[in-house]
């Protein structure tokens, strides 16, 4: 089909139009805590290096679309936000920063790297649902290995309930992503925790006098 001239300023229009009825661009969003981002230069001499693995989650969170929960079996996800990355991308990355203000004391490596781990941790996210009833639910299990890689315990399990504040329009992106943000912080004090019990044995083992 042909054009003419005449034509193409109605053609504009109607893509124009079609355009505006589309709605504005989705917001993009990434899970981010308050890492301390002053200028220097810090040491990782003489620290234990704990190594986290990438976490894991089930297929259906693992996205760049922020799912929710809209019933028992049944998903949504938000039509005016998004994921900057995988969540399961995010989810490390933000824990990794966690942890490493909580616990000064050690390196988390979140990379393939040629230092020796005094500890590995994997994490595997069971659910991270935002439920109608503004409810967002973060279930976790996690194992810490040994330098061996065998691990140091049964592992432990977490639930964690963070409220999604609620606006007049229903809960804002920004309020389900900070509400996620809470959860994890939650997460990354229990696995401290547990990560200094067993980074005490390490220490106590290492400075023990070796026989002759």
């Amino acid at each position: 089909m042909t054009i003419s001239i005449r034509g193409w300023p109605l053609l504009l229009g109607l893509l124009l139009l079609a355009r505006c009825a589309a709605g504005p661009s989705p917001r993009v969003y990434v899970l981010d805590g308050q890492e301390d981002r002053t200028p220097g230069v810090a040491s990782d001499s003489g620290r234990p290096v704990v190594e986290l693995k990438s976490v894991l989650l089930p297929d259906y969170l693992d996205t760049t679309d922020i799912v929710l929960r809209d019933g028992q079996n049944e998903l949504k996800t938000s039509q005016t936000g998004r994921w900057g990355e995988r969540l399961s991308v995010g989810v490390t990355r933000l824990l990794g920063q966690d942890l490493a203000r909580r616990m000064p004391a050690i390196v988390v490596d979140q990379s393939e790297s040629a230092r020796h781990p005094a500890r590995t941790l994997l994490i595997n996210v069971d659910g991270f649902d935002v439920w109608p009833d503004r409810r967002c639910v973060l279930t976790a299990h996690w194992t810490i290995t040994g330098e061996d890689g065998r691990s140091l315990g049964a592992g432990e399990k977490a639930t964690i309930v963070a409220l999604v504040p609620q606006s007049s329009n229903g809960p804002a992106d920004s309020a389900i992503v900070q509400a996620m943000t809470d959860a994890v912080g939650q997460l990354a004090d229990h696995v401290a925790n547990d990560l200094s019990r067993t980074l005490r044995n390490f220490d106590s083992r290492s400075r023990a006098p070796s026989g002759d």
